[in-house]
């Protein structure tokens, strides 16, 4: 599925509900939106259930200012519109209450992102906009120009986090990103000294390792197709189970002795097809498809250690908690 294909009012009840369901919000308690080509901006209502939302109850806020829709916008309308008008380049913008984050929120802290290079590069700098009222003019302000800074994701004082994007999914992804940063310092700060990357560390998220030679497969065998869904299903598993976030993880599996298939870079892991699944055979890539950016390792795996048949990468905060702090897991518990 494209998911930019879909309506606005679509986009908006999807990540929503993702949301949701993640627990970032509360069922009153989020607002989204969406600035289309027209200069229209499609928003969340107020007063409406978060888990409850469907494509009918989302609100149009017109270039002109007239409104429609069967509700009213949400109360923080006024720091969407600031924020567009700071930042013409955003064309989404999420905000939302996740636990973690707002835990940050009130000991006036930012999660340092440099934990993993993912997360520094999806994220960026990560802007503090001092309290405001909710729902007022100074608050829009206030993160309006923090976001003028440069920033494309900001925690707000005592309330909790906006971030913005060239798409939705864009800004999703910044703050689902953030949040799993944030639960896994939380976590690890109770285990011991936190370590984070250097620069040069950091620098190399972008290698380009994974761009591959191409081919293009002549035919595609059962077993090849039965793997790529399971490779799909399992993924999702690990999405919804929080062991991998929409940015982060990766699943392999050996299809014969010269061939193994793998997840895409670059693709929201909650969403994943059989089509997306990549194929690589004898170290070359399936045609038009990017794979993950681990793919030297998987191939590496498989290569020295012919007993196994599938690799996962995955960063649930808690084993993550434990990677970068550098203390030993017992699991003799």
């Amino acid at each position: 599925m494209n998911f930019l294909l879909l309506h606005p009012r679509d986009q908006l009840v999807a990540i929503m509900n993702r949301i949701y369901h993640n627990g970032m919000t509360t069922l009153s308690g989020g607002n989204l939106s969406i600035k289309d080509e027209n200069g229209d901006v499609w928003i969340t209502p107020s007063g409406i259930d978060k888990g409850k939302l469907t494509p009918k109850d989302m609100m149009c806020v017109k270039a002109d200012g007239t409104i429609e829709g069967p509700h009213r916008p949400s109360s923080e309308l006024p720091f969407h519109r600031a924020m567009y008008k700071q930042r013409p380049d955003l064309r989404a913008i999420v905000h939302a209450h996740p636990p973690a984050l707002v835990s940050f929120s009130i000991v006036r802290e930012v999660p340092d992102t440099r934990i993993i290079p993912q997360a520094n590069r999806i994220c960026g700098p990560v802007g503090y906009a001092p309290y405001a009222l909710p729902g007022s003019e100074m608050l829009g302000e206030s993160i309006a120009k923090t976001f003028a800074e440069g920033y494309n994701i900001v925690i707000l004082e005592n309330h909790g986090v906006a971030a913005g994007g060239s798409t939705l999914l864009d800004a999703f992804h910044r703050l689902e990103t953030l949040d799993f940063c944030a639960r896994t310092l939380i976590r690890a700060r109770g285990l011991g000294q936190v370590q984070t990357l250097s620069d040069p560390a950091l620098n190399l998220f972008d290698h380009r390792n994974n761009h591959l030679p191409e081919f293009v497969p002549t035919s595609h065998s059962s077993r090849e197709r039965e793997l790529r869904q399971q490779i799909a299903d399992i993924a999702l598993r690990a999405y919804d189970r929080y062991l991998m976030i929409g940015t982060e993880g990766v699943v392999s599996a050996r299809l014969d002795e010269n061939s193994f298939l793998i997840t895409p870079t670059g693709h929201d892991r909650r969403h994943l097809s059989n089509e997306d699944i990549v194929l690589i055979r004898n170290g070359v890539r399936e045609a038009g498809k990017m794979p993950s950016r681990s793919v030297r390792m998987h191939e590496a795996i498989y290569a020295k250690h012919p007993d196994i048949n599938c690799v996962m990468t995955a960063q649930s905060p808690n084993a993550t908690a434990y990677a970068i702090t550098a203390v030993d897991f017992d699991s003799r518990t």
